[in-house]
């Protein structure tokens, strides 16, 4: 919402900001992927909630805080494990906004997790779909 009360809808990711832009902000480092379906559901993880995170945006590591996380549902893709995404929307502490995949961030909590805050090397992804029927 502006100022005087107008409100713009359909801004790109890169467009959005939490302070006043320094830098050039490109769409690879706003959102790792493209939207592929046009159905989400929106949802915050209490537990990560404004936990501190590591993001990896292009190429490049920022430090941020979760906002929420959106998951697609009923596209054609997310039934596949490889293809099974859930997005974090994170505020960078650059001031801008990044949406990526959980692959992509790794959280801070200081009981649990103590100060490290680096990206784990030999995790295997989920191959297998599984069905009750």
């Amino acid at each position: 919402m502006l100022e005087c009360g107008a409100i713009y809808r359909n801004v790109p990711a890169h467009g959005l900001a939490f302070t006043l832009p320094t830098a050039t902000w490109t769409p690879k480092e706003a959102q790792h992927w493209d939207c592929y379906g046009e159905d989400f559901t929106c949802l915050e993880y209490t537990y990560l909630s404004g936990l501190t995170c590591k993001v990896k945006a292009n190429e490049r590591e920022y430090l941020g805080s979760y906002l929420f996380t959106v998951a697609p549902v009923g596209d054609a893709f997310s039934a596949y494990p490889e293809q099974a995404k859930e997005f974090c929307f994170i505020q960078l502490e650059n001031g801008r906004l990044t949406i990526q995949p959980t692959n992509h961030v790794v959280f801070q909590e200081l009981s649990f997790t103590g100060n490290k805050l680096e990206f784990p090397s030999g995790l295997r992804r989920q191959t297998d779909v599984w069905s009750a029927e």
